[in-house]
């Protein structure tokens, strides 16, 4: 049986790799546009800020390593029609640019997304950078070193974009960030977010929020300052396009291939399409919130991994299955960090729950022990069921741990009972007598059985 799969980043690589694995007898040939297979794009700003002294070690495969187990890799090669009748794509080669019409027995789309960019005047002047991908990390390299950059702009406020205002900072660039929304990150409620914005401006930060950008202004072909909507000008020699990625969608769009209501391809739980033998996983395709039971589109790399493990497994004749996710998240931005599970108490409101929360300070050893250090955490339920929703955490020490408690607490359907009497591990270096987690989820049963 032949398997081709189109896209050779996480989600591909991984579902290449799965699927050899299943079964090594099948023909598997991977087809990627880009020079580069099998990388961390998430660890992309820090190559840029030089915390990754070698940009080659975010690359984690090499084609030639995938044909050591008998996978065809085959980069510089896009794919640009699906034939899911005759099973054929017709696949360019764009080195020489010569097409060839190739059949498969099953399909997989790892196809990923792409950063949004603006129709705005001056978009395409040097200097007006977006970061995905490892040819945009060369163009970074090149800006940075041969116009060596003093004052940076941001458009965006996202994971992304914070990430990046702490790369510049190691940089000694003046940073910038430009936001449409009336606040940063949206997905987290307004007084945790509130924690973030101050911490950017201890770091020199400047933030312009609730405003867009409108133009970019340029001499001899250069970037030199934007405008924004509300007319406001911002000097820069170096912007970034940050306000959040799309789908990949139009090959799946223009071969009869579904999309689902959140705008990427639907998959069941097998991550097949209704078109039988073809299979869809990564940031190209939707899943299922597993607190609301709603399609949800979470373009990360290690939901992409978990899908393209599950679509690996059943093109090779598996019967696996992926239930969706809750949406946890990391990112760390100059000293704090950063992290999410579950819904917000606004997104709790919006999908119908009743939600309480409680909002606490914590650590992350015993307040004796040398080398302590803070965080906030915020801890939501269900006033109905005591059923925990969603957590939110940012400071410092192990933000990580509290945050993967809680994904693991969504994962069993625990109510906030259940975990004030947790099991966790206690160590006067690594943790409270009473774990952060489980003191908030004590005040917090408290407040729903008064």
């Amino acid at each position: 049986m032949r398997i081709i799969i189109i896209g050779g980043v996480a989600a591909g690589t991984k579902a290449a790799a799965k699927a050899h694995r299943v079964d090594p007898n099948n023909e598997i040939i991977l087809y990627q546009d880009e020079a580069e297979v099998s990388y961390s794009a998430c660890g992309l700003p820090y190559v840029i800020s030089g915390v990754i002294d070698d940009e080659r070690k975010v690359v984690i495969r090499q084609p030639e390593d995938f044909a050591k187990e008998g996978i065809q890799v085959f980069i510089r090669h896009r794919v640009t029609h699906i034939d899911t009748a005759r099973r054929q794509l017709t696949v360019k080669n764009l080195i020489t640019h010569v097409d060839a019409v190739v059949d498969y027995d099953r399909l997989i789309l790892a196809t990923g997304a792409c950063p949004i960019v603006p129709n705005v005047e001056g978009i395409t002047l040097e200097g007006v950078l977006t970061l995905r991908n490892i040819s945009d990390l060369t163009r970074f390299k090149t800006v940075l070193t041969t116009f060596l950059p003093k004052q940076a702009v941001i458009i965006g406020a996202g994971y992304i974009g914070l990430e990046l205002a702490e790369a510049f900072h190691e940089l000694a660039i003046k940073i910038t960030i430009v936001e449409k929304a009336a606040r940063i990150l949206p997905k987290f409620d307004a007084e945790m977010a509130q924690l973030v914005h101050d911490h950017l401006l201890e770091n020199q930060v400047k933030l312009v929020l609730g405003d867009g950008l409108a133009k970019l202004h340029g001499e001899n072909g250069k970037v030199t300052a934007i405008e924004t909507e509300s007319g406001k000008m911002i000097p820069a020699d170096l912007v970034v396009i940050a306000i959040g990625v799309k789908p990949n969608v139009e090959l799946a769009k223009a071969a009869g291939i579904e999309l689902g209501s959140t705008g990427a391809i639907a998959v069941d739980s097998r991550m097949e399409t209704r078109i039988p033998g073809v299979f869809v996983a990564g940031d190209c395709c939707e899943t299922v919130n597993r607190v609301t039971g709603m399609p949800i589109w979470m373009p990360l790399g290690d939901i992409a991994n978990l899908q393209g493990r599950v679509a690996g497994e059943n093109v090779a004749g598996g019967n696996a299955h992926f239930p969706g996710v809750f949406g946890t998240a990391i990112f760390k931005t100059f000293n704090l960090t950063v992290a999410i599970t579950g819904l917000s108490e606004q997104a709790a409101q919006e999908s119908g729950f009743e939600p309480v929360s409680i909002v606490m300070k914590g650590s992350d050893r015993a307040r004796y022990y040398p080398g302590r250090q803070e965080f906030t955490l915020k801890l939501i339920a269900d006033r109905r069921d005591g059923r925990l929703l969603g957590a939110q955490v940012i400071g410092c020490g192990t933000v990580d741990k509290m945050v993967d408690i809680a994904a693991t607490a969504l994962l069993g359907k625990l109510t906030c009972a259940d975990l004030e009497n947790a099991d966790l591990a206690y160590s006067p270096p690594f943790s409270p007598v009473l774990s952060p987690v489980i003191v908030a989820a004590g005040i917090l049963n408290g407040k729903l059985t008064r």
